[in-house]
């Protein structure tokens, strides 16, 4: 089996579900007319990113500059940075221009005549528009903002306003369909009136939109022209309890050691904590918290039969886990088991661990083990 081969915690990934979940979506998007350009700040691997090559898929998402070097140097060539513009990066941004269909984010009129000074190639240029996330973007209302932005755009040559792209986060607090499809067509609405705008002068503009949980959920995605989501090829739990996914669905899963066991108060002491997993957690009815769940492991993968009633991790340290385990479930294992657990939030414990390794026993590349070695 393919935790015999494991001494330390490590991040495990079923290529199979995975893959099912990019088809799944990949058909959706297909059949909804609509454009998949996958962020790829979940995965962060050129092995999984060829998955999605090999599916038909040439544009993707990326959240800084150092990504999208790292995935420009695989072959992909049409890449937006899904965060706003990094002034500070003009050189570098100007660079990977020179090599890539680049997308970049922009908010305020300094960075436009900073990159239209800077940007000797051509780049599209998308205005952030907050939706009702309130992490960041323009104000939708602020028209007199965003016809400033859009007039100072048009005097560079090297860039083009190519549309409005939002990040309908706020999503990620729903706990059912008619919750998430409702803030999809709200943010449609915002996006679509603001195309509507400008329409006229700017006949090709276009609507970015990226959550998993609309992705996952939804058939029917509205006039958008492209799909950001990222977390839909992995999943996790609190997209299982959003209503997102099926527990099957969940293609990583946190292989951890049992290092200690307290029978007096039916609990294992893990080798994995904070900078394995994150202090992502969900909350238990109970009032509890939920930093991930047991699951059985199988020849070539895991069972996610009873997860409801598995052991969960209730506490985190930052190499420690303490699990909750019942009178029933307490004799499961013991000092020396290796265990398996869905995490809580996928994108956050993939970037901890910096790489995977396969049910098969292969291991997988991650960016953050790239920058690690520079």
């Amino acid at each position: 089996m393919y935790l015999d081969m494991l001494a330390r915690p490590e991040l495990i990934l079923d290529e199979a579900r995975a893959k099912a979940n990019l088809d799944h979506l990949l058909a959706k998007c297909r059949k909804a007319d609509v454009r998949l350009r996958p962020h790829f700040k979940t995965h962060q691997s050129r092995a999984i990113g060829r998955w999605f090559r090999e599916a038909g898929i040439d544009r993707i998402a990326v959240t800084n500059t150092g990504m999208a070097r790292y995935f420009l140097e695989d072959g992909w060539t049409d890449i937006t940075i899904a965060m706003p513009v990094n002034v500070r990066e003009i050189a570098t941004l100007a660079d990977l221009s020179r090599h890539a269909q680049l997308g970049l984010m922009i908010m305020d009129a300094n960075t436009v005549d900073i990159l239209g000074s800077g940007m000797a190639d051509p780049v599209s240029i998308w205005l952030k528009i907050d939706v009702g996330t309130r992490r960041t973007g323009l104000d939708p209302r602020d028209i007199g903002l965003i016809d400033q932005l859009v007039d100072r755009i048009a005097h560079y040559p090297s860039l083009t306003f190519r549309g409005f792209l939002a990040h309908a986060g706020h999503s990620y607090g729903a706990r059912a369909f008619r919750e998430v499809e409702a803030i999809h067509r709200e943010s449609l609405s915002i996006l679509s009136g603001l195309r509507s705008r400008y329409m006229a002068a700017w006949p090709h503009l276009e609507i970015s939109l990226g959550d998993t949980p609309a992705a996952g959920m939804l058939w029917d995605f509205g006039q958008v022209d492209e799909l950001r989501p990222g977390n839909f090829i992995f999943y996790d739990l609190m997209q299982l309890g959003i209503g997102a996914c099926q527990a099957d669905d969940i293609a990583v899963a946190m292989a951890c050691p049992v290092i200690a066991v307290h029978p007096d108060r039916h609990q294992w002491v893990l080798h994995g904590g904070a900078i394995h997993f994150s202090k992502d957690h969900l909350q238990l009815a109970d009032g509890r918290k939920c930093f991930g769940r047991m699951v059985m492991p199988t020849q070539d993968g895991w069972s996610t039969d009873s997860l409801e009633h598995a052991p969960f991790l209730t506490g985190l340290s930052q190499e420690h886990g303490i699990v909750q385990c019942t009178a029933d479930t307490f004799q499961l294992a013991r000092p020396g088991d290796m265990t398996l657990w869905l995490p809580v939030h996928s994108c956050l414990t993939a970037d901890a661990m910096g790489g995977y390794v396969t049910t098969s026993g292969e291991r997988v590349d991650h960016y953050r083990a790239h920058v690690n070695e520079q």
